[in-house]
């Protein structure tokens, strides 16, 4: 992993020089921004690796930056290895920002390699090469307005239906790598998702800077501290101390699936979860756990 991120920093390094004219000073504040600190001795080592890759690396006063319009660069089996790898951890994160920006980094990289092999096998993000990332552009500004809009929606046997959403955020889903539009439809009261890949475009902005005014049901549990604080921080959840080692959660309940799953992932540091549906699908998972379980013990 070293050896990758190594690989990534010296490649993202190449991409900033690509761009612009810095000094080693900007540079450094560049790294730093994205919680990603290196000395000035690693960067100069970067440097070199650059250079010793046939990468013509100009200085302008204090400012270095790379003129690529006369060299081809090539990447070697074992950077190709490393960019995957590095593609597959910030896959796994499900942090559809950074995959955004890790895609339009290797775009950028691919453009000064001739192999075509290479450059696919460098393009390729799968699920998330095939997503409209204009129209998802889009979608963030609305999210941020909280505006109620009209999509074209792709329902799954293929025809379209114009769907009426207040839109609030985009989300991973938990078990896999798909990118979810939430918010309320209309004619509903709840939050629902609606996977992107199945919106085709747009279509009406129906207002603007719409805030939501929705009761909620919540729901209360208590979690061992410990596994609480290394789980991801939800910032709908309210936290009071229980006693020394447990706290008390107050969740919103705006997503059952998702509730059920953040709760499951919790046993068996979990003591209580107040009564209603969310207990009662714990119980059931447990449950269906214990019997298939006890099948393969028999």
């Amino acid at each position: 992993m070293n050896y990758a991120k190594s690989t990534y920093n010296t490649l993202f390094l190449a991409n900033l020089l690509l761009e612009n004219k810095l000094s080693k000073k900007e540079i450094l504040k560049k790294f730093s921004s994205l919680d990603n600190k290196i000395s000035l001795a690693t960067l100069n080592n970067y440097l070199k690796k650059l250079k010793d890759n046939n990468i013509q690396i100009k200085k302008e006063g204090l400012n270095y930056y790379i003129d690529s319009s006369y060299y081809d660069f090539e990447l070697s089996k074992d950077n190709i290895k490393a960019l995957n790898d590095i593609k597959k951890i910030v896959i796994s994160k499900k942090d559809y920002k950074t995959i955004r920006m890790v895609m339009r980094f290797f775009y950028k990289i691919s453009k000064l390699i001739k192999n075509e092999e290479l450059k696919y096998e460098l393009l390729d993000f799968s699920y998330y090469s095939e997503l409209n990332w204009d129209l998802i552009y889009k979608l963030e500004n609305h999210c941020k307005d909280k505006d109620i809009i009209l999509i074209d929606y792709i329902l799954p046997y293929g025809t379209n239906k114009p769907i009426e959403i207040h839109i609030d955020k985009i989300k991973s889903s938990s078990t896999s790598n798909r990118l979810y539009i939430e918010g309320i439809i209309k004619g509903t009261k709840t939050f629902s998702k609606l996977p992107i890949d199945r919106i085709y475009m747009i279509k009406k902005i129906i207002r603007k800077k719409v805030m939501f005014d929705i009761e909620t049901d919540t729901i209360t549990y208590r979690v061992l501290k410990s596994a609480w604080k290394n789980a991801q921080f939800d910032p709908k959840e309210k936290v009071n101390d229980f006693d020394e080692n447990y706290y008390e959660i107050q969740a919103p309940i705006v997503d059952e699936f998702y509730l059920v799953q953040r709760l499951f992932e919790f046993c068996p540091d979990l003591t209580y979860i107040s009564k209603g549906r969310i207990k009662d699908l714990i119980i059931e998972k447990l449950e269906i756990l214990k019997s298939s379980y006890d099948n393969k013990t028999d």
